[in-house]
């Protein structure tokens, strides 16, 4: 004897046979969780179970507003997620696809999209996934000529959370590192060894989530360090798509001269991300000073893993990335059955560790 089917399968096959044989058509109109229940006599939670089932097939979209309706056999696959990374090899987000992997049913597919860090590229994929994707994972260029596009994404309710940062102006999911308390508890620690000039390398857009709140903390420190001019020892360098890693360096390499030449000289420098920190170690080499004897450098473990030597010499604020990635899919996870009504932004703390500072380096300085 066989078991019986359980009745949240027999009310999705119910509907889904509907809608293969022409009973029910691409935008018809389905009734909610508490109607369909009494209908078939179930509870409610059996009934969204049996729409939860519909919906990971791809026969349903669920929308907030509007309610549940039929969407065309060519319209978004359920089982379809679309991952808008700028280089999906770096360090950084493979800990974020790892996450995001780890929190996922196995029968969901990832569409790996490389934005390469291009809005022209981001903007291709975004209208792309748009109509294939049951859901979008986006770690966003912050570019404002692309908010236009996260806009439409919220108007038409497809299913979206930001890593790394938020767009500018944007209602959206994000899960993102807790920059502006990670970045000033870094520097505070580096005021405690007594550094009082510090100099900050970051990007030239500032409309960046990240970037900005990065940059907010070292302002914060600097007027409690009692500096009246916070912008003294701020180099903004572009880190965009087809910026040259060697003109990179030699802006590091000018700037960090004049900053350890001039009076007073810089004893300390945090750098926003590795990239701006692999130019800086460069720039170091270049002009003859020694990291960490003669200057100590903060910076956030974003892109690129350093030679362990290396990583003991430099303060490092280390991502927790894989767990964003996990919150990430969760999230998404939510939003595609319906579950979270409201955006929020979820922050998660960064650990710093200390360089390995040897007496004689304290002597030194």
């Amino acid at each position: 004897m066989f078991d019986a089917m359980p009745k949240w399968k027999e009310i999705a096959e119910s509907i889904l046979a509907d809608v293969q044989t022409g009973r029910l058509h691409p935008g018809d109109r389905l009734p909610s969780d508490a109607v369909l229940a009494r209908q078939w006599g179930v509870s409610r939670m059996t009934a969204h179970r049996a729409m939860q089932e519909l919906q990971r097939l791809g026969v349903i979209v669920r929308k907030r507003r509007s309610g549940t309706e039929v969407i065309s056999s060519r319209g978004r696959r359920a089982d379809f997620i679309a991952i808008l990374f700028p280089h999906q090899n770096d360090l950084l987000e493979i800990n974020y696809l790892r996450g995001i992997r780890s929190a996922l049913p196995d029968e969901v597919h990832l569409i790996s999209c490389d934005t390469l860090g291009d809005p022209n590229r981001e903007a291709h994929y975004l209208k792309k996934m748009l109509q294939e994707a049951s859901g979008i994972i986006c770690f966003p260029t912050g570019a404002p000529q692309n908010t236009h596009l996260f806009h439409r994404l919220r108007e038409e309710e497809v299913p979206v959370v930001c890593v790394d940062r938020v767009p500018e102006g944007v209602n959206v999911d994000g899960v993102v590192t807790d920059n502006y308390a990670s970045s000033l508890k870094a520097l505070r620690a580096l005021t405690m060894m007594g550094h009082r000039d510090i100099a900050h390398f970051t990007q030239h857009d500032l409309w960046v989530s990240a970037v900005k709140e990065r940059y907010e903390a070292f302002v914060q420190v600097c007027r409690e360090l009692g500096h009246e001019d916070t912008q003294r020892w701020v180099r903004q360098f572009p880190i965009a798509f087809g910026v040259n890693r060697e003109h990179l360096i030699q802006l590091a390499t000018d700037a960090l001269y004049i900053l350890t030449h001039e009076h007073p000289s810089i004893t300390a420098l945090f750098c926003v991300n590795d990239y701006h920190l692999v130019a800086t170690l460069e720039a170091c080499a270049r002009i003859g000073v020694q990291v960490p004897e003669q200057l100590q450098i903060l910076s956030f473990n974003d892109c690129l893993p350093l030679l362990p030597s290396m990583a003991r010499s430099v303060h490092r604020i280390v991502q927790d990335a894989t767990t964003i990635g996990r919150l990430a899919a969760e999230r998404l996870l939510q939003q595609l059955t319906g579950e979270v009504m409201e955006p929020q932004v979820i922050r998660v703390p960064a650990q710093f560790y200390p360089a390995e500072i040897t007496a004689d380096t304290l002597l030194h300085n």
